[in-house]
Parts: C-alpha cells; structure tokens; sequence
C-alpha cells in the first residue's frame, strides 16, 4: 500500500481570539469504485476519505464528511478562532477506517505579548 503525504499548516503564533487559517492537503488516490481496468475488466474498489476531523486542544472544532466526488490529494482551508496556545490535530479517515493524523502547536499571546495557556494553576489555599 502507497504511504500517503499529510500536510497541516497553522500560524505558529497567534494573539488571542485572533482567526487563523487552517489548511490541510491530503495526498490521496480516491478511487470512486466505478474506475475500471481496460485490460482486465476488473472495476477498481472504493477508496476515498470520507471523513475529516479537526481537534483544538481535544476539543472537535471542525468535521467534513466527504464522498467519492471529492478529487484525489484533496485541499482543504478554514478558518479557526484561537484563545490560548494548544494543540491543532487533523485526522483524516478512509472508507476501511483507517486513519492518519497530523498535529501541530499554536502559541497564543496576550496582548502584553504573554503566552496564554489552556490550564492555569490556581495557587490559592483552600479553605
């Protein structure tokens, strides 16, 4: 089986509540199962992704399902509002189930240029 390129590019830095543009390219032959061979006759078996699943932080943020209309090493771009620094995930998944991902960080900042992270320590006693 062909091991497949996955492509994600994220800002590495964005301030907060700042929209960023996601992209995504997934090299991938998709096969719409109704391709036949000249030579043999033999009609070629589906295989197309047919889903993709956006995480922020583990927080699903965007989904796509798509179907045998969609091209091969389909693009994908979107727009995603971004708080605190975390992890971006794209998982792209096939009509076998079987799936690949990619992650990337975003660093957010505050305006006083201060990183702003998903959790904080909150250092007071309890009482």
């Amino acid at each position: 089986m062909k091991n497949h390129i996955r492509r994600l590019k994220i800002p590495q830095k964005a301030y907060k509540d700042e929209i960023i543009t996601v992209k995504t390219m997934a090299e991938h032959d998709m096969e719409s199962g109704v391709r036949r061979n000249n030579d043999t006759g033999i009609i070629y078996p589906k295989l197309v992704i047919q889903k993709v699943e956006v995480r922020y932080n583990g927080t699903e943020v965007f989904s796509a399902n798509w179907f045998s209309g969609v091209s091969a090493n389909p693009f994908m771009s979107f727009k995603l509002k971004v708080s605190y620094s975390g992890l971006v995930e794209v998982e792209w998944i096939d009509d076998y189930g079987s799936s690949t991902k990619l992650s990337d960080v975003i660093r957010v900042y505050d305006k006083n240029n201060k990183e702003i992270l998903p959790i904080s320590a909150n250092l007071q006693k309890r009482n």
